[in-house]
């Protein structure tokens, strides 16, 4: 059986997240890069630099694009779980209606469960004040016969964890 997502260990750079993510888009025609929120904008900008990545797609370039790159606002270690949050720029399109999504998560804002994002001492009490989506890899239905992947949504899910 598959698994429902990939994930790597990359070193928090530009040059080293690069490095994580061109090969996984290499014949992309386009990528789609949602805003930065949680990670520093130039550790994320590598991505940016991709050929075939697009800050601000028309409609048309959306319904056409291969990959989809955002950051996590968290990671949930018991379910193997990515959180992230609605309503910044692109990042309902880009973690949604891509092929394939790339989440950068950094380390540090992994928890244990998925009730903790919504504690206050967590994060800063951040959870409580954020429309959050919990990924935990392709959407899947078994409702008309077999188990059948990426029905809607991403049909990669790929993790790049930031040490």
């Amino acid at each position: 059986m598959a698994a429902a997502a990939t994930v790597e260990r990359c070193a928090r750079s530009r040059a080293a997240l690069r490095r994580a993510i061109e090969p996984l888009v290499p014949h992309a025609r386009i990528i789609v890069a949602g805003s930065t929120e949680f990670l520093p904008a130039e550790i994320l900008g590598g991505f940016t630099e991709l050929p075939g990545a697009i800050n601000e797609p028309s409609d048309e370039q959306l319904a056409r694009a291969d990959a989809g790159i955002t950051e996590a606002f968290a990671g949930v270690a018991s379910t193997g779980s990515v959180c992230i949050t609605m309503g910044p720029p692109l990042i309902t399109a880009a973690s949604m209606l891509m092929p394939l999504h790339i989440v950068v998560l950094a380390a540090e804002r992994i928890v244990e469960r998925p009730r903790d994002l919504f504690d206050p001492a967590c994060l800063g009490g951040q959870g409580l004040r954020r429309d959050l989506v919990y990924i935990t890899g392709p959407s899947a239905t078994a409702d008309m016969g077999p188990l059948v992947r990426g029905v809607h949504g991403p049909h990669r899910l790929h993790i790049v964890l930031l040490d």
